[in-house]
């Protein structure tokens, strides 16, 4: 099979019972994978192998793993990272966000997400390689802080086992954000009844379960519209919308704009000419707008 290109696997684990089948995955589908070893500099070798992608991997997220992701970016800001954890929070995906990560996993990994976001990066970077001179995007200049919430902690940590339900529950939306998610379903999953789930999820959030999905199939789609080969229907149909129009009108309800014309600032963004274009986690905590139909 003709290669698709290499991806650096970067680990970061405590442990060793980090999932491998997307790696498995990825050798499958013709790519070359190279691995950097926990306490191993990323830097040199995402600098030399200029990858498709630099793919971390954690089981729970530490300080001085989650400062090699952000100095990594800084360093090598035209290499896109993904980024895979055991663990999940609310805190660690929006700094995975604000870090410009490329597009984050909670495991197991939905292989088919997985290896889709990574062939729309191989036709970048083939897009790019045919395209010389092209400007590379870069990152801020100063790095987000790394608060102290979004260093997850390991289940032995006291916490009550409602918080662990809702995080579960994040983590359930994020593995299966391109299907239809039902909250009564989410709610057997978590061990809560749906007046229970509906209660804790709107005070721990501070918003309910359905506004919460719609936004972040929203901010999905702001983040996969900036990529140059991602269509508008394949969009909607991969962040879990079944209706083209709906999904429109959703987008515009939380964006301020259609989804066309937010992927042609965008790409006037990636050229190096930046409008006012919100960030994707930004749509996870501003209120929402209502514009003029």
């Amino acid at each position: 099979m003709e290669s698709g290109g290499a991806v650096l696997i970067v680990e970061r684990a405590l442990g060793n019972n980090n999932d491998r089948k997307h790696i498995d995955a990825l050798r499958e589908n013709g790519y070359t994978v190279n691995t950097i070893a926990r306490g191993t500099n990323p830097v040199p070798m995402m600098s030399e192998l200029n990858p498709v992608a630099a793919c971390f991997q954690y089981d729970y997220p530490d300080l001085p793993g989650l400062a090699d992701l952000q100095n990594a970016k800084q360093r090598v800001p035209s290499v896109p990272i993904l980024m895979i954890t055991q663990a999940h929070s609310e805190a660690l995906a929006v700094w995975a966000f604000r870090t410009r990560v490329w597009d984050y996993f909670v495991e197991p990994v939905d292989i088919n997400r997985f290896l889709a976001v990574v062939e729309v990066l191989a036709a970048v970077r083939q897009a790019d390689a045919r395209t010389p001179g092209r400007k590379e995007r870069g990152v801020a200049s100063a790095p987000y802080r790394i608060p102290a919430e979004a260093r997850v902690r390991p289940p032995d940590t006291p916490s009550t086992a409602q918080t662990r339900a809702l995080e579960n529950a994040l983590s359930f939306i994020d593995r299966h954000l391109h299907e239809k998610i039902a909250q009564a379903d989410v709610a057997s999953i978590c061990g809560l009844s749906p007046f229970q789930f509906s209660r804790a999820f709107k005070r721990h959030f501070g918003t309910t379960f359905q506004e919460y999905l719609l936004r972040r199939r929203v901010a999905e789609a702001m983040h996969m519209l900036k990529h140059p080969g991602a269509s508008i229907t394949d969009v909607c149909y991969n962040v879990g919308f079944r209706d083209l129009s709906y999904f429109t009108r959703i987008f515009h309800r939380y964006v301020g704009e259609p989804p066309r014309e937010y992927r042609e600032r965008a790409k006037i963004s990636a050229n190096g000419k930046p409008p006012e274009l919100p960030d994707p986690e930004q749509v996870l905590s501003l209120p929402m707008r209502n514009p003029k139909h």
